[in-house]
């Protein structure tokens, strides 16, 4: 144990602080071939150091070992992740050998960073170190694997998570009277002016006690004896994983942050940073993916929508946040069906589970309901099949609603027995409602048609878009039938440009915006499927339409503005719901709580609206 205590970094400690460490180590012993931990799924509940025996740490994608390397005794590992990564592993960790771990609990390991700057600044130079690694550095802002897994916090610009503050004092001022003010401002670091202007430098808690307090300087000295100059600055539409680097290689813990006149705004630390980082929605994401049992995603959607508060009331994309909200969908579903699954004998045949509408379109809000189905290949034994999907769906679809997605009110769920079918019978619901038009059919294709494989074998789900793509080229009465089916649903305005609301019920004097948008989704969708186009979500099919010239660049900018103009009343009034009222979600707008621009901007989008669909009627019925 002391010879461990010897090495860096547990040799600057303090005899107090080693002589507490020798008591708060555990010993572990490892079999060969152990995985301990597993990249971006395994909590890191200790610091791990290698006492005996060998391993190697690596980062896997695409079947191939990237950032690898060996652990070697008296090396450690877990505390990048446990500091910086929402104690969640960054690489895996195996045992080349039968091995054995000293171990430091996590709670523990923190306490000793927070009390010891020099302990901690061992780890957050490795991460700078690792940073540096355009691999590394790729992960961690997902760029590599973005595809796969989103990772807002990283890739997020300083300014969503900076407030701007900004605490300053003249260079005479003295240094007693600059420790007074950042204590009554609760805040760690002063910015000092050389003039009204100009920023000279900076002083932070760690110089007023490393260069002060244990100098014993006089108080009184003026407190640009011990700043810091020149100032470390940084853009504040730089992103978050920059701001880790600039502290890193310049070995600093605070940066001045500028706006985009170039005048500085206030400081940004490495405690922002960090603290910011736990209240990711990335973390709840991670969440759902270490879960061992449904009860630790019981209701887990409710705690989604109170982390998007934030970021929908400061104006979040309205594609941001319906991307991440499909992720979160996603991981939630992945873990519900290996959940399902581990109750159930092994599928009989390959198998993919669909969603649909919204979902399907990645388009969800914070109304969580379920649109799903699964198709399953054509067994040799379709009796066996159908039973095992059925209690498969069945326990799938039960799960999610425990998640907090509730079941949906029309029944379109993988649990109805008539949505959970092998591939050749949903060919042949596509084929009768492509060519059998009436009422009921024309609401399965508006539904079903914008699905997407989420899990299982996305091959079936690949075969079956390009059946249906397939199909409708070879039936062109169907989107004629389509076209007079969408224009049924028209915007809210009147003749006289007069907004059309609810005029009794509970929503009296209200819109429903989800409603209102329709038509643009509608119009859409027709035009991607007349195009041949395979994805389903509305801002993607409008940019394909636009590069096929199907869309002028004057539609396509303006469908585009109307729809996330759109959007985002929707976020909006669903945050206030949740959170003001303490209702369920809706999607009801009063027109008379908007500003007269939203309410003329909402008029000019609604009349855009009836000329598109205009256009929509002329050219697939011939009828204006």
């Amino acid at each position: 144990m002391k010879k461990e205590l010897q090495t860096y970094p547990f040799s600057v400690l303090s005899k107090q602080e080693q002589e507490k460490l020798t008591h708060a180590f555990s010993y572990e012993k490892v079999k060969k071939d152990t995985i301990l931990l597993e990249q971006e799924i395994t909590r890191v509940e200790k610091l791990y150091i290698l006492s005996r025996g060998h391993a190697q740490y690596y980062y896997e994608m695409n079947n191939t070992k990237i950032l690898s390397g060996e652990l070697k005794i008296g090396d450690n590992f877990g505390g990048i992740s446990i500091l910086l990564n929402d104690a969640v592993s960054i690489r895996s960790l195996k045992l080349l050998e039968d091995s054995v771990f000293m171990t430091l609990k996590a709670d523990f390991f923190l306490t000793l960073c927070n009390e010891n700057s020099e302990f901690q600044d061992y780890f957050t130079n490795e991460f700078g170190k690792c940073m540096l690694n355009k691999s590394f550095s790729g992960i961690i802002s997902r760029q590599i694997k973005d595809k796969e897994f989103n990772l807002p916090f990283f890739n997020r610009p300083i300014r969503s998570i900076f407030k701007p503050n900004i605490i300053t004092c003249p260079m005479e001022t003295s240094i007693e009277n600059a420790a007074i003010k950042m204590s009554r401002n609760n805040a760690s670091a002063i910015l000092i002016k050389k003039d009204k202007r100009t920023i000279q430098g900076i002083v932070t808690d760690a110089d007023l006690r490393k260069k002060a307090v244990a100098q014993n300087m006089d108080m009184s000295q003026p407190v640009s004896d011990i700043m810091s100059s020149p100032i470390i600055s940084i853009s504040a539409d730089c992103q978050v994983f920059e701001a880790f680097l600039s502290m890193i290689e310049n070995d600093k813990r605070h940066l001045a942050v500028y706006s985009q006149s170039g005048d500085i705004t206030g400081i940004v630390s490495e405690k922002d940073l960090i603290s910011a980082q736990t209240k990711s929605t990335y973390l709840l994401i991670k969440t759902v993916k270490s879960a061992k049992t449904i009860q630790q995603i019981e209701n887990i959607h409710s705690k989604l929508e109170k982390m998007l508060l934030d970021p929908i009331k400061n104006g979040a994309s309205p594609e941001y946040i319906t991307r991440l909200i499909a992720t979160f969908s996603d991981a939630i579903i992945d873990k519900v069906i290996k959940f399902s699954l581990d109750k159930m004998d092994p599928p009989p045949c390959k198998f993919a589970f669909l969603t649909m509408g919204s979902e399907g379109r990645e388009e969800q809000t914070l109304i969580s309901d379920q649109d799903n189905a699964i198709v399953y290949e054509d067994a040799e034994h379709p009796k066996e099949a159908k039973h095992y999907f059925d209690e498969l769906s069945q326990l799938i679809c039960d799960q999610l609603d425990l998640a907090g997605y509730r079941f949906c009110d029309g029944n379109n769920m993988a649990k109805n027995p008539k949505w959970c079918q092998p591939l050749s019978k949903w060919k042949e619901y596509f084929n009768t409602w492509i060519r059998t038009s009436n009422p009921e059919n024309l609401l399965h294709s508006s539904i079903f048609f914008d699905f997407r494989g989420t899990w299982g074998d996305i091959a079936l789900a690949d075969e079956l878009k390009e059946y249906l793509l397939g199909a409708i080229g070879g039936w062109a009465g169907f989107l004629r039938n389509l076209t007079e089916n969408t224009l049924y649903f028209k915007p809210p305005i009147g003749r006289f440009g007069k907004l059309i609301v609810e005029t009794q019920g509970e929503q009296k004097g209200s819109l429903d915006i989800k409603l209102a948008m329709l038509p643009l989704i509608d119009f859409t969708r027709v035009y991607a499927l007349k195009n041949g186009i395979s994805q389903t979500n509305t801002l993607t099919r409008l940019f394909r339409l636009y590069t096929r010239h199907a869309l002028t660049s004057k539609e396509y900018t303006d469908i585009v503005r109307a729809y996330n103009y759109m959007m985002q009343l929707r976020f909006v009034r669903q945050i206030t719901t949740i959170m003001d009222e303490e209702k369920s979600p809706d999607n009801y707008i009063n027109p008379h709580n908007l500003s007269a621009l939203d309410q003329t901007l909402l008029k000019e989008i609604f009349k855009m609206t009836e000329k598109l669909q205009q256009k929509l009627g002329i050219e697939f019925t011939g009828v204006v």
